[in-house]
């Protein structure tokens, strides 16, 4: 009789945790749908704002797009802004550069084209100077659909400093065709084939600079910030990090091992550690592992991965209100998120990312990507 009432007791009790399981867990997705729903409310808003005569939609986007709390949201706020074509509206979307999640820097790099011509220039040329490497390719792009000369010097620049590949060959593609000179390489060319364009794209503009106007980029780091979730994330190894407390800088990359973007920014985060293990700390947060622990363990030991990992949960993905991976936060000392990029990013954009916010140069002597 004490065994089958034991048998019993144990019954009621799986089944009440199984409910219990089942009620956080419904309570997260209730959650999540409800952030969906208000952002899906708050974008529709934004849209039919564009009823409205210029003078009223403006203060309105205004509040979104410096004060939103949802990316989403002040992204649609740049477009809204963008298509009010005024000296507010470029001075608006000036100031959403100094936004720190990157689908805001993007998106404006995007839309500025549709600013008067003047406006979208200087704009797009301060964008060749981001520390985002997405938004100087964006920049780039639009630069030569505008046929715009004066950027000729700021891409050259970008040839002369940022070693990036894909940004040198969409550099010397819109240099091309802003300048009508044969220097170009394929970018499947082999390296030397590229490096011998670039270097005749660099002895051309000694002589040629003279005959074109110098339009100087100006960068715009984040100045806006956000608080790191109340945190503490466990390492496989068992070490702990406080989200509001890191030691130094926190680069948390959000990933799997599964995901093929991740897999493509993987090389530029090890770099990354190696580089600069001194001054910042990686981690990176994996989620939905085929082969749980194991296999992220033998994953990383595979492909040289010597930073610290962390098992990603739905606490770490309700926090950050992760929808998706690779993403990536930089958090400050002060337990700030400064920099939030969604999608692949390369060495070179963290590295002027880490530089922007603690003022301390690269090593000497480094390759810059």
């Amino acid at each position: 009789m004490t065994y089958k009432r034991a048998f019993w007791v144990l019954v009621v009790l799986l089944v009440v945790g199984a409910v219990a399981i089942r009620l956080l867990y419904q309570s997260s997705e209730d959650a999540h749908e409800r952030m969906h729903a208000e952002e899906a409310r708050a974008v529709a808003e934004i849209e039919a704002l564009a009823s409205l005569p210029p003078e009223q939609q403006l203060p309105q986007l205004r509040v979104r797009l410096l004060e939103g709390a949802s990316v989403a949201v002040r992204t649609a706020a740049v477009e809204g802004v963008a298509r009010l074509n005024s000296p507010e509206a470029s001075a608006l979307l000036r100031d959403a550069l100094h936004d720190y999640a990157s689908p805001v820097r993007v998106r404006v790099a995007e839309v500025a084209n549709r600013l008067p011509r003047e406006e979208a220039v200087a704009l797009l040329i301060d964008c060749l100077a981001d520390h985002d490497t997405v938004v100087r390719q964006t920049a780039i792009t639009a630069l030569q659909a505008l046929r715009e000369r004066r950027a000729v010097a700021a891409l050259i620049e970008l040839l002369r400093d940022d070693p990036n590949e894909q940004t040198q060959h969409l550099a010397m593609g819109a240099l091309r065709a802003l300048t009508a000179q044969p220097f170009y390489a394929r970018y499947t060319d082999p390296p030397e084939k590229r490096a011998q364009a670039r270097q005749q794209w660099l002895t051309w503009w000694t002589t040629a600079q003279r005959k074109y106007e110098t339009a100087t980029p100006q960068p715009h780091f984040p100045s806006r910030s956000l608080p790191a979730p109340n945190l503490t994330l466990r390492t496989l190894d068992g070490e702990t990090v406080a989200l509001r407390n890191p030691p130094k800088p926190l680069l948390i990359n959000f990933w799997g091992t599964w995901c093929g973007e991740c897999q493509h920014e993987l090389p530029d985060l090890i770099r990354f550690h190696e580089q600069y293990a001194e001054r910042v700390l990686v981690v990176g947060v994996a989620f939905d592992e085929p082969e749980g622990e194991q296999g992220l363990r033998r994953f990383c030991a595979e492909k040289g991965v010597r930073y610290p990992q962390v098992m990603g949960d739905s606490r770490i993905v309700d926090a950050f209100h992760l929808h998706g991976v690779p993403q990536t936060v930089l958090i400050d000392t002060q337990g700030n998120i400064r920099f939030w990029w969604v999608g692949a990013r390369d060495f070179g954009t963290l590295e002027r990312a880490l530089h922007a916010i603690t003022g301390s140069p690269p090593p000497a002597g480094t390759a810059r990507g």
